[in-house]
């Protein structure tokens, strides 16, 4: 039976505007009529802040409801991208730790829960975050971007299921359109619903702003737009909502929401509910060497995923299948292997840095000495290597994988002399370059070309999530 699953999702961020913290509760008060548990994803400041205006009131209804984490600071210069984006992969994990986890702590310690969820404020992605989002233990990514997705639909990224990018399956209705802005996201929405249905199934994903119902203008745009950073003294407060447009623009969210909540064919869900429901059981299975060499005949020369025995396999996750059972060959037989089965480590993510293979011939056990090397060197960094020696030639992890497959799928006699293929990373083009640094809050001309490499680099871990397998 096909099944739609509703996020409903609000980025909690105007730590500036006082009438943004009544437009928060007045959401609340709308999803619990409707007995919906809703997803709010915080800003470390805005929540010291509601300690501040000693709104409890606010903090209490917050803890019946799903908490993300929505950066510490938002807008702030330097945003996550921005202090991110010259940085290597191992720099950019500790820096977004070291910048971030006062907030996520002050989530922790407020709520006494792991936050479901994290997204990034506007368009400020970048790849160095989810190492660190998976060693603080939150499992969602949960936004609208254009950097990188799969399909339209969710997907696994870096271990960290991820909600993103995923367009025409993303809905709201214009706030500023009054009672015909409603009824028209209404219709989109049910148009959603059945084509995702005639699919047979899938994710939808609607956002707002409590800010956007108590203000005619964001918060930051007025303070922090083109990279100003202006002294607390004087940020500026943004244009107002009167509390009865408030009130009213309240109303057309709650006609909203109660027409989502009446839908007999969508079921509402949190971050949390979702990575339940599309949970990933590839780290449960014992894989055979039947399987591996399904996996390697299928992959060929092209990085991509693969299913086996309806479990999806990213292209790091099959590299390492295919690579131990080689590290595993007793003589130059594939099917003479010295373990009966293959399990996969918790995480492996992709190489750091691009190089090119300087090797197109290698014999035989030099080859295999090589892959004993990798699987060791995966085992003990979580990654795979940046390039692969052999008689002190790189050869990288994309030709290496190539040639690889192509030895176990090809041939049960492993030749002496080994020709080294070469690879495509088709999932690579899953990475958009243009158009994504488009956020009025960037500094002008802002661009980061390095978190694009690091982004292309990590879709070795790139595959899709699915509710039934």
């Amino acid at each position: 039976m096909s099944k739609i699953y509703v996020l409903i999702w609000f980025d909690v961020e105007d730590f500036i505007t006082p009438q943004s913290d009544d437009a928060l509760k007045g959401i609340i008060d709308i999803l619990d009529s409707n007995k919906i548990k809703g997803t709010f994803k915080l800003v470390g400041e805005k929540v010291r802040v509601l300690k501040e205006r000693k709104r409890k009131d606010i903090i209490k209804a917050l803890k019946r409801h799903d908490i993300g984490y929505h950066t510490d600071l938002h807008s702030i210069h330097p945003t996550v991208a921005e202090y991110l984006k010259d940085l290597n992969w191992e720099d950019g994990i500790k820096e977004f730790e070291h910048r971030e986890r006062l907030g996520f702590e002050e989530l922790v310690n407020t709520f006494n829960v792991t936050p479901s969820c994290y997204g990034q404020p506007g368009a400020s992605w970048a790849p160095q975050v989810y190492p660190v989002l998976k060693k603080w233990g939150i499992p969602v990514y949960l936004d609208e971007a254009e950097h990188i997705g799969l399909n339209e639909k969710p997907f696994w990224y870096c271990g960290i299921l991820n909600i993103l990018r995923l367009r025409q399956n993303t809905t709201r209705y214009d706030l500023n359109s009054g009672y015909e802005g409603v009824e028209v996201g209404k219709n989109k929405f049910d148009s959603i619903v059945k084509r995702l249905l005639d699919e047979g199934g899938g994710v939808i994903s609607i956002w707002y702003h409590p800010c956007e119902f108590a203000t005619y203008e964001f918060w930051d745009t007025v303070n922090f737009s083109r990279g100003k950073n202006p002294e607390r003294a004087k940020w500026t407060i943004p244009r107002t909502k009167s509390y009865q447009k408030m009130e009213k623009d309240l109303k057309f969210l709650s006609n909203y929401i109660a027409h989502i909540a009446s839908h007999s064919d969508v079921q509402t869900v949190t971050a949390k509910e979702i990575h339940s429901i599309y949970s990933d059981r590839s780290k449960d299975k014992i894989f055979s060497i039947k399987d591996i060499t399904y996996l390697a005949r299928e992959v060929d020369s092209f990085i991509r995923y693969c299913k086996v025995d309806n479990i999806i396999l990213s292209p790091a996750e099959i590299f390492y299948l295919v690579t131990s059972l080689l590290a595993n060959i007793d003589g130059n037989k594939v099917s003479k292997v010295t373990k009966k089965g293959f399990n996969l480590p918790v995480m492996i993510y992709g190489p750091t840095k691009r190089v090119k293979s300087e090797l197109s011939l290698c014999n035989q056990q030099d080859f295999l000495s090589a892959c004993r090397w990798t699987i060791e060197f995966i085992d003990r960094n979580n990654r795979i290597p940046d390039s692969i020696k052999i008689n002190d030639k790189n050869i990288s992890p994309i030709d290496f994988f190539a040639t690889a497959n192509s030895l176990i799928s090809s041939t049960e006699i492993l030749p002496d002399t080994i020709e080294i293929k070469r690879g495509n990373p088709i999932l690579e083009d899953q990475v958009k370059e243009e158009g994504v640094w488009n956020w009025t809050i960037f500094p002008e001309g802002f661009s980061a070309p390095n978190l694009i490499e690091l982004a292309r680099l990590q879709t070795w871990t790139l595959k899709p999530a699915c509710s039934n397998c």
